[in-house]
């Protein structure tokens, strides 16, 4: 194999070359084995001819090029004296003796001696480079998921015997999406502008190997209940249970009698881009099937992500009763945005507003995910209930029955809302716990209502620990922290432990900054408060080893303009360089994706101050 007109073209793949399978082996010494990676089989230029053999064939003559799977490195080995590769188990090398040309360094580009130009190794019939390209590696990975299949079409002028054409769309979305439709992996369902009354029920998945299939709407779509009194109980207009690779794009769901997307024991789901507004219960919500059949909790999801949505009004189905029971719940209905029993999951930069209960819930199990970039506002109590009911946390992080870890919350906006800002706790604590919790880089402002809710900024609460809170700017709550192990829903006997509470800022609360008791093994370090209630935090009982250093007391923090919800800060903060450099690799950057330590050192808050414009 000689590379030696590499000065006058790049080495291109031709269009019938085959796969090269997981395992190749070949016994003998002949050569019985041969692979036309490139090109035709004439050995020139653009096309080289390559035999194939295990490793363990040691001959050096009769032998052009071998492959070793040695080790599941799967390198492209040379024996005789022409275009070696001798990697020591790397991937995708190819080298040549001291006097040819290489192809190297794992990421496909082939590089010429100091008498050759360095080329693009390219993988398709065009000559542009492409470094995506690994003709010489041998892989059992799974291909990669792709959507570059079959678009079909739905439109309300449509019918379902077309063949879901853009000029012959389908009618009903249901049929697009039912088990027995022509549609599979990597397909896309375009849905025309229009409004559809439909519950549609996704009946088939993809797979990772060809795909999601996606449904998406292409342009002003409408979905909604066609029986908004007695349509499905607990149940989506757009529903699965048991199915999985799906993207929801684009739609306007509205006045369901229940959720509006809800998605159940769900695998590598996206739901991204879509408006949810006066929902009976959830916008969207992943839970369990075995809820229906009143069955234990259960992580049974996976690989979910909720991207880019707006969930409007969601919990709107209150109705009315008789006595004290004024106002009731005939749904017991979920959260704003409710991720329940899964495994893997990410919920970024959705707005959730002016729904009841609480904002977003990651709840039962849920672990292994992350919670950034929301923006929550206007969650609500309502008065008049029989439960007396008085709204829940805007974010929520809840074992509830099941453990819950290693989350992160983070980037988000929480405001405006009339109980508390973001929450840590557990509910059920005798059958699960919460635990591996990190908090930062967030702005809570403006929650709580004084005399009527306690309106906690950020709060730690129940049988919860390893909780880190980094970074956040609290300001103007009715209290800014708690940390209680009898709080949230939860009485006796048990205590939060290990709580971080560094570089915050807790300022202009409105009853009292923070609230700690029975809790263990506590650290408040570095953090800014406003002298209101001249204390950083008001000692109750039951507390164990409680760490308190380099808190700092100041008359103003001096945001850049707090009146217009601006936290940034001014040249002449206080909060400037004096937090404490002891965070974890997380937390390195601000809100807004600045490094950390811009001048002297670390500053307090979610937002680093920059002399450099």
């Amino acid at each position: 194999m000689n590379f030696t007109d590499c000065q006058s073209q790049a080495l291109q793949s031709n269009t019938s070359a085959q796969q090269i399978p997981d395992v190749i082996t070949n016994g003998s010494n002949s050569q019985n084995s041969t692979l036309n990676v490139n090109g035709d089989s004439s050995g020139i230029s653009k096309g080289v001819q390559d035999t194939i053999d295990s490793w363990t064939n040691n001959s050096s003559s009769g032998q052009n090029t071998q492959i070793d799977g040695n080790n599941g490195s799967s390198t492209l080995l040379g024996l005789s004296s022409n275009d070696q590769s001798l990697v020591n188990n790397g991937n995708d090398n190819l080298s040549s003796s001291s006097n040819g040309d290489t192809l190297t360094g794992g990421q496909d580009t082939l590089v010429g001696d100091s008498n050759v130009n360095t080329q693009d190794f390219s993988s398709g019939t065009s000559s542009s480079p492409s470094s995506s390209a690994t003709p010489t590696s041998v892989s059992s990975s799974t291909p990669a998921a792709n959507n570059s299949g079959t678009v079909y079409y739905i439109s309300p002028d449509g019918s379902d015997d077309n063949p879901g054409t853009s000029d012959k769309p389908w009618k009903t979305i249901n049929y697009a999406v039912g088990e027995n439709s022509v549609v599979k992996s990597g397909d896309t369902i375009m849905v025309q502008p229009g409004t559809y009354n439909e519950l549609i029920t996704l009946g088939k998945s993809g797979s990772s190997e060809s795909g999601h299939i996606t449904l998406k709407a292409n342009g002003d779509v409408t979905l909604s209940d066609p029986d908004p009194v007695n349509g499905g109980f607990r149940e989506g207009v757009i529903q699965s249970a048991g199915k999985g690779y799906w993207v929801i794009d684009g739609f306007h769901i509205e006045n369901t009698s229940w959720a509006g997307i809800s998605l159940r024991d769900a695998d590598n789901m996206i739901v991204q881009n879509n408006h949810t507004y006066n929902t009976g219960s959830s916008g969207i919500i992943v839970m369990p099937d075995s809820y229906f059949e009143g069955g234990e909790a259960e992580v049974t999801s996976k690989n979910i992500k909720v991207l880019n949505n707006t969930v409007e009004k969601a919990n709107s189905r209150w109705q009315g009763g008789g006595g004290d029971n004024s106002i009731y719940d005939p749904l017991g209905t979920q959260e704003s945005l409710s991720i329940w029993g899964v495994d893997g999951f990410e919920v970024a930069n959705n707005v959730v507003k002016e729904g009841t209960r609480e904002g977003i819930d990651i709840k039962t199990g849920s672990r292994n995910g992350s919670v950034h970039d929301n923006y929550v506002t206007g969650q609500a109590s309502i008065s008049g209930t029989y439960q007396g009911y008085q709204g829940g946390p805007a974010i929520y992080i809840d074992g509830n029955r099941s453990a819950s870890f290693n989350i992160d919350v983070y980037n988000n906006v929480v405001t405006g809302n009339t109980a508390d800002g973001i929450v840590i706790a557990d509910e059920v604590p005798e059958q699960g716990d919460v635990s591996d919790v990190r908090v930062y880089n967030n702005i809570v402002y403006g929650n709580g209502q004084q005399g009527v809710n306690p309106g906690q900024g950020i709060a730690v609460s129940s049988n919860v620990r390893n909780v880190e809170i980094i970074n956040n700017t609290v300001f103007n709550n009715v209290q800014a922290f708690n940390i209680d192990g009898t709080g949230y829903k939860v009485t006796g006997g048990y205590k939060p432990t290990d709580i971080v509470v560094r570089n915050n800022i807790f300022a202009d609360s409105t009853y009292r900054n923070g609230l700690i008791e029975d809790a263990g093994n506590v650290t408040l370090d570095s953090n800014l408060f406003t002298s209101e209630f001249e204390k950083l935090y008001e000692g109750g009982s039951g507390i164990d080893n409680l760490n308190a250093n380099n808190n700092t007391e100041v008359e103003s923090v001096e945001f850049v303009n707090s009146n217009s919800n601006d936290f940034h800060l001014t040249s002449t903060s206080p909060a400037i360089d004096i937090g404490s450099s002891a965070i974890d690799e997380y937390a390195q950057f601000d809100k807004d994706g600045k490094a950390r330590n811009q001048d002297a050192g670390t500053d307090i808050g979610a937002y680093e101050y920059s002399s450099v414009s």
